[in-house]
């Protein structure tokens, strides 16, 4: 017993350096040792790009998918089946994107060069098959009422049940940075299988809860050629007015997302990520919860001084936010950015709720000139122009650090640097908030208008 006493003080005895005072003291120089330790372990999952390289990788991703959906357009006008003509197209394509949604992020190890070729395929594949949901998604929304109204009502109720998945995206980042999956490509994989799921699921509810168009009423068959309807539909002025508001705050808000992650990261949280994480996942909580409150808010502004008016009161909280970006951005008071993505939130969802519904009056209008019901056609140019404007905000995007002055992306940007971003920022937002409020100052279809078209639409049926 005694040599075994003597054994085990010798296995654990200590050295003057080696002990400490407590736990917090030992943690304090395990962290030092790991600073200045020269073999590190990388994670071989660890995908290290820029933003230009990315930008390139989803600019050429989304071609595919853009310029399919005119094709999917005037297919969902064209088809007839004993489902309809939005349904097949929803259920098919839901469930390859449901299975495509969790090998996103399965990224092999292997070179550079192939995982950007991989990531380019799945990416590539995943927005093609999402042009053949989205499309006949978006056109079965204009077509399930003719009421003025209640179009209103039916995109804002699409909207509350969206809010969830918003919801819960907000939490996305932290979801994957869980220390069970072992590092963010592990969780990203889990968060897509998840995803993948829903995704499914909440296509076959849409297509077993909806009546299209054609269970209402009989109509006749598109005649008008393809190129035709093609320009015909990007000739509307009403259509025009309305893509431009939309477009115009797409690019003023959405090149400065680069930056706006910098800012967060290392202007507003001081580089501390996990301090980022829990700003991101209870600051979106909030806006999220803000636009339940917005959608209300637009619906009896709508119904009570039309929808133009609705539109632009979105816009100018959006407006309000972005001329409070010098103030509401502070290294000093970090959650104040809550407050700016609240206003934001606010009058995006808002005006957005709003547009869509617009757009079924549009069709309307586009059917008392056309003799035919085109919602696909529309979805789909709508569709293609969001996501050309979104290839050039994410070039653009991806060159805003640089502008800024900011290259070297492997450190961290400096207080000068970020200075330039947060000017940008507030400079890009102001310029097309207050371009989109000028275009729908020109929309034309009133309520009386709406009211008028459709009674001729109602008179030419029963004639």
């Amino acid at each position: 017993m005694q040599n075994l006493t003597k054994a085990s003080r010798e296995l654990f005895k200590r050295q003057p350096d080696e002990c400490f005072e407590s736990l917090t003291a030992l943690w304090e120089h395990c962290q030092r040792q790991k600073e200045v330790c020269v073999d590190r372990w990388v994670p071989p999952r660890s995908i290290q790009t820029n933003p230009v390289d990315t930008s390139r990788l989803m600019l050429a991703a989304g071609d595919d998918g853009a310029f399919a959906d005119p094709i999917v357009g005037i297919l969902s006008d064209r088809t007839r089946t004993r489902w309809g003509r939005r349904k097949p197209f929803l259920i098919a394509s839901a469930v390859i994107a449901g299975v495509l949604c969790p090998f996103v992020f399965r990224v092999p190890d292997v070179s550079a060069n192939l995982q950007f070729g991989y990531i380019f395929a799945m990416l590539s594949f995943y927005s093609l098959t999402h042009s053949f949901y989205s499309v006949p998604y978006i056109a079965l929304g204009y077509e399930l009422t003719d009421d003025y109204d209640e179009r209103t009502n039916i995109f804002a109720w699409k909207n509350y049940i969206g809010m969830a998945g918003v919801l819960v995206g907000t939490w996305a980042y932290w979801f994957t940075l869980r220390p069970v999956f072992g590092n963010e490509m592990n969780g990203a994989q889990v968060l897509g299988a998840i995803t993948g799921v829903i995704v499914i699921v909440g296509a076959i509810l849409v297509t077993r809860g909806t009546h299209e168009i054609t269970e209402r009423q009989e109509i006749k068959e598109d005649k008008i050629p393809a190129l035709r309807a093609l320009r015909t539909t990007i000739t509307n002025k009403s259509f025009l007015l309305i893509q431009g508001a939309l477009l115009v705050v797409a690019l003023g808000v959405g090149i400065d997302a680069t930056i706006g992650m910098y800012l967060h990261v290392h202007y507003t949280c001081e580089g501390d990520k996990e301090f980022a994480s829990v700003i991101g996942g209870a600051g979106g909580t909030i806006a999220t919860a803000a636009i339940f409150f917005a959608l209300a808010f637009a619906v009896w502004v709508s119904k009570h001084f039309g929808k133009r008016a609705a539109a632009m009161t979105g816009i100018a909280i959006m407006l309000i936010g972005a001329c409070s970006i010098p103030w509401l951005l502070s290294p000093v008071f970090p959650w104040l950015v809550v407050i700016l993505w609240v206003l934001n939130q606010f009058g995006s969802q808002s005006s957005n709720l709003i547009y869509n519904s617009m757009m079924a009056d549009v069709c309307d209008e586009d059917e008392l000139n056309t003799g035919e019901r085109r919602e696909g056609s529309y979805a789909a140019a709508g569709s293609f122009l969001n996501k050309t404007m979104q290839v050039v905000v994410l070039v653009l995007s991806g060159l805003m650090p640089r502008l800024a002055g900011y290259v070297d992306t492997s450190v961290p940007p400096s207080m000068e640097q970020l200075e330039r971003m947060k000017f940008l920022l507030c400079a890009t937002d102001v310029v097309g908030i207050s371009i989109a409020l000028l275009f729908l100052f020109f929309y034309p279809l009133s309520r009386t208008r709406c009211a008028e078209n459709r009674r001729l639409l109602e008179d030419r049926k029963r004639s």
